[in-house]
């Protein structure tokens, strides 16, 4: 049987291309990502999906008395469980590959960072630590405030962080001073479950990263703390929606279990007493409208058991936004703030600003795409030197 080749930016116009040319009833035998520049563009990448037309029917056959023809609905739902397929295979092909680069990073040595390598790693930093050793006549006040507003920390709650800082003190001891006063402010970071608890589920507007940041957790828990681990999925919205967590869910050797609007989550739950941690997924909501919210905070209450939720944000949020997210998302009542994609944030002061506004600590802080290693504690020293660009020289 012959084989034809498909290539499309996205899977779902590839496997349009194989129904349109080989019909409805092809069969798709492997599927690869390759990089854009092969197919004549200058980055990203495409996907090559290889397939087969269906066997043909013998000429001698006949056909079974009462054979009728498959419905429309049947039809459609075949087709999105091959469409499921693929994604599948593909997300865990890619999840394989980033636990494997996991692996390898952590068995090397920890290179030494040298001041040029600082540099090299991040200029704006070593800039901004160059500027302040070099501008002492400028009054201590004015040279802070200017590198909070710099952060996008809100001027009113700039003000009221300097007013803590006598004006005699030397530009060093005031930055110093202000440093202990953050740490203080933003407190230890919030555990993953509450004590006596083993459940933790993640919410959050659409897009923030709430999968990738499960998976993070759950490959950190299973492969470094030797923890036995389940996933399980309320994000039944959307086609397709936990092909992603089930292949990290593959690839770590742990369960997932996807609950629908008519399924009990508590069931499930008491399905699991011999595993140590569950990660709970959601649908995003938009902060425009909180639609499902209320119904979402219900299924959790019902649950059977403690769960500490975790509402995530993007670092780069602006503070009009950040607003709106934290006064929607209150009705599933967060125990702590998760700030991701913090490589994608210039400043991340309307961030730190809302935890001392709003009261909810910080748990976890994600980095990057990276499974599992682009994540971290959020632990204050860390947050005040993301906030002021380095330890105090």
């Amino acid at each position: 049987m012959q084989s034809h080749t498909f290539q499309a930016k996205e899977i779902k116009e590839a496997l349009a291309l194989v129904r349109r040319d080989l019909g409805p009833d092809a069969v798709v035998v492997g599927t690869r990502r390759i990089p854009g520049r092969a197919m004549g563009l200058l980055g990203g990448s495409f996907i090559e999906v290889t397939a087969q037309s269906a066997a043909a029917p013998s000429t001698h056959a006949t056909k079974p008395a009462g054979l009728r023809k498959p419905s429309p609905q049947a039809v459609a739902q075949k087709e999105r469980d091959e469409e499921d397929n693929v994604v599948v295979t593909a997300n865990r092909h890619k999840a394989l590959l980033a636990l494997q680069r996991a692996k390898r990073n952590r068995e090397r040595r920890e290179p030494v960072q040298t001041p040029q390598a600082s540099i090299m790693r991040n200029p704006r930093e070593a800039l901004s630590a160059a500027a302040a050793g070099s501008i002492g006549r400028v009054a201590t006040h004015a040279r802070l405030r200017r590198r909070l507003l710099a952060s996008l920390i809100p001027r009113e709650l700039c003000e009221q962080w300097l007013k803590q800082l006598p004006a005699e003190l030397a530009p060093s001891q005031a930055e110093q001073r202000l440093r202990a006063n953050l740490r203080n402010l933003l407190g230890a970071p919030a555990p993953l479950v509450g004590r006596g608890a083993r459940v933790a589920a993640f919410v959050g507007p659409t897009g923030v990263g709430k999968t990738t940041t499960i998976a993070k957790l759950a490959a950190h828990a299973t492969l470094v703390e030797n923890r036995k681990v389940a996933l399980v999925s309320l994000d039944d919205l959307r086609l397709g929606s936990t092909a992603q967590l089930r292949a990290y869910a593959d690839v770590l050797g742990a369960n997932l279990y996807t609950c629908g609007r008519d399924d009990s989550l508590a069931r499930i739950l008491a399905s699991l007493r011999d595993v140590e941690l569950v990660f709970i997924d959601t649908a995003g909501v938009s902060p425009s409208t909180g639609t499902g919210l209320e119904a979402l905070r219900a299924r959790l209450r019902r649950a059977g058991e403690s769960i500490t939720t975790h509402l995530c944000v993007a670092a780069a949020t602006r503070q009009e936004e950040l607003d709106r997210i934290l006064h929607v998302y209150g009705r599933v009542e967060p125990a702590d703030l998760i700030a991701t994609k913090l490589d994608e944030a210039v400043a991340i002061g309307s961030m730190l600003s809302a935890r001392v506004q709003i009261g909810l600590p910080f748990s976890f802080l994600t980095t990057g795409q990276q499974v599992p290693e682009d994540f971290m504690t959020a632990n204050p020293e860390s947050l005040t030197d993301i906030l002021l660009g380095g330890a105090t020289p």
